[in-house]
């Protein structure tokens, strides 16, 4: 199935990549592997997001993360993607006691 370059799933962009799941995961750690299921779940599959969060009885937030990180969906929280760590510039007044 082509997707065109505006595509949405669960009400986030999708990406242009690919996912394709290495061919042997029984080398692979705990971690990695559910990383593996959760991208072939929902990019092979076509599951939902939830019903992948559900299924594998993991954090919706933790589906979503996982996503963003490998590349299959955008990140749609605004100002994310190049945001600079603000510096705290207030000063205490007690700092000198």
């Amino acid at each position: 199935m082509a997707q065109s370059a505006n595509s949405e799933r669960d009400g986030f962009q999708l990406t242009q990549r690919r996912f394709v799941a290495p061919p042997n995961t029984s080398f692979l750690d705990s971690v990695t592997k559910r990383k593996v299921t959760i991208c072939n779940l929902f990019s092979n599959h076509e599951l939902p997001i939830r019903d992948i969060a559900r299924v594998l009885d993991e954090n919706y937030g933790r589906v979503v993360t996982i996503l963003i990180e490998q590349g299959l969906i955008h990140e749609r929280r605004k100002g994310r993607a190049g945001a600079q760590p603000q510096v705290d510039r207030r000063r205490s007044y007690f700092g000198n006691l």
